[in-house]
C-alpha cells in the first residue's frame, strides 16, 4: 500500500499521471456481447477487435455531429439509453444509440454484404432475413409480441408489412453504414411510424410517435433499442444493441 502510494506521489512530482489501472466499466462489459479484448497500451485503455487495436477514449471533446461521424467507442455510451414509459424527447441531440462505432459492428457481424451471415426466419408469420447471431433474440421478441397481440389485437396493424431487416446500405443522407446492413435491426409498419427526415417542415425538430408501449417493451426486453427514444426520431426502427440495455455496461455503478 505504502509503495503504491509513494509511486503515485513520485509520478505526480515528475509531472506524470499514474496509469488508469481500473478498466472502464462499459469496456469491461462489452466482451459479453462483442469480440472485444481490452488491453493497456501507452498508459491508456485500448481494445482489440481481431487483428486491429483501437483506443477506448481518444481524449477529444466532440460536438454531437462530430461524435456521430467520427466516434471512439466510449462515445457510444455518452448518451444513456433509458427504457420504460414512452415520453417525448425534447432535448436537442438526445439520441442514445445513434452513435455507432463502425469497427465494432464489422468485427461482430461482417465487413461486407457477402460476409454478413444471414438466415431466414419467420417473424409473426412474415419471412425475414436476419443475422444468424441475433436470430434467437428476434425469435424471443416475436414470442413476446405474439402474446401481446393475443391480449390486444389492436397491435396487429403496427406489425404487418414490416419495413425490413437485412439491407446493406448507408443511412439516408449520410456516409454512415446503416445497422440494417448487419441484419440486426428491423422496421415495423412504416404507415404507422414517424421519422424526423420526413417531417415538413423538418426544422425545428418536433418529436412525434404512435407506436404503442407494448411493442416497445417487447423489443427492449430482448436487447433492442428503439428509434423513438431519439430527438431525431425514427419510430419504426428497432436495433439490437444489448450493451446499451445491460446495467453492467453503464459507465458507473448504481448508488
Amino acid at each position: 500500500m505504502a509503495t503504491a502510494f509513494m509511486t503515485g506521489v513520485l509520478l505526480m512530482s515528475l509531472g506524470a499521471s499514474p496509469e488508469p489501472t481500473t478498466l472502464p466499466r462499459a469496456l469491461a462489459c462489452l466482451s459479453t456481447w462483442y469480440p472485444v479484448e481490452p488491453v493497456m497500451k501507452d498508459g491508456a485503455w485500448h481494445f482489440k477487435l481481431g487483428e486491429a487495436t483501437y483506443r477506448w477514449d481518444d481524449g477529444k471533446a466532440k460536438p454531437f455531429a462530430e461524435a456521430l461521424a467520427s466516434p471512439d467507442l466510449e462515445d457510444t455510451f455518452s448518451l444513456p439509453y433509458t427504457p420504460g414509459p414512452i415520453t417525448p424527447v425534447t432535448r436537442e441531440n438526445e439520441d442514445p444509440g445513434r452513435i455507432r462505432f463502425e469497427p465494432l459492428f464489422r468485427a461482430a457481424y461482417g465487413t461486407s454484404q457477402a460476409q454478413v451471415d444471414v438466415v431466414d426466419i419467420a417473424f409473426l408469420g412474415q419471412p425475414l432475413k436476419v443475422n444468424r447471431k441475433v436470430a434467437p433474440a428476434f425469435g424471443r421478441v416475436a414470442k413476446r409480441l405474439e402474446a401481446s397481440v393475443k391480449q390486444a389485437p389492436s397491435l396487429k396493424p403496427y406489425l404487418k408489412n414490416l419495413g425490413g431487416t437485412f439491407v446493406w446500405r448507408k443511412i439516408a443522407n449520410t456516409d454512415r453504414q446503416s445497422a440494417h446492413s448487419y441484419g440486426v435491426s428491423i422496421d415495423v409498419n412504416v404507415k404507422h411510424a414517424h421519422y424526423w427526415e420526413w417531417a415538413r417542415p423538418k426544422a425545428p425538430v418536433r418529436w412525434a410517435n404512435q407506436i404503442p408501449q407494448a411493442i416497445v417493451d417487447a423489443f427492449e426486453a430482448e436487447g433492442f433499442i428503439w428509434g423513438g427514444r431519439w430527438y431525431h426520431y425514427d419510430t419504426m426502427h428497432f436495433e439490437y444493441r444489448p450493451e446499451l440495455l445491460d446495467p453492467a455496461c453503464t459507465s458507473s455503478p448504481s448508488p
